[in-house]
């Protein structure tokens, strides 16, 4: 079975490299989910949660991002974001701590964002 090469990064650091099955990605446009031996695109990332996915195209990890862009060809998928962190790593208490402390508004709106699907689960 073919695979992805998966790497997320923020500036100046890898966040995370595997091979996966699928992908989920909140595009601009719409969500969409990459699979192996799709054609080349490029995307540009809002603010939402990229999805590991397995062969049964079943939510294996997840990861919130603030925006970014999103490269993939030749089964190579590379995202550059510029905060990461994963869905399972974050409370709300924590999220909502990270919202009074940020000091720029589009901050402020990424954690309103990670809180309101927090509060979704």
């Amino acid at each position: 079975m073919k695979e992805i090469i998966f790497r997320i990064s923020r500036p100046y650091k890898i966040f995370s490299t595997k091979k996966v099955a699928a992908l989920q990605l909140p595009a601009i446009g719409g969500d969409i989910t990459l699979l192996p031996d799709r054609a080349p695109i490029m995307l540009l990332l809002r603010n939402g949660i990229v999805r590991i996915l397995d062969a049964q195209l079943k939510t294996q990890e997840s990861f919130f991002v603030k925006g970014g862009i999103a490269d993939f060809a030749r089964n190579r998928c590379a995202i550059s974001t510029e905060k990461v962190f994963c869905v399972d790593g974050i409370t709300l208490e924590r999220a909502k701590e990270k919202m009074a402390t940020a000091h720029h508004e589009e901050d402020k709106l990424f954690y309103e964002y990670v809180i309101k699907e927090l509060e979704q689960k």
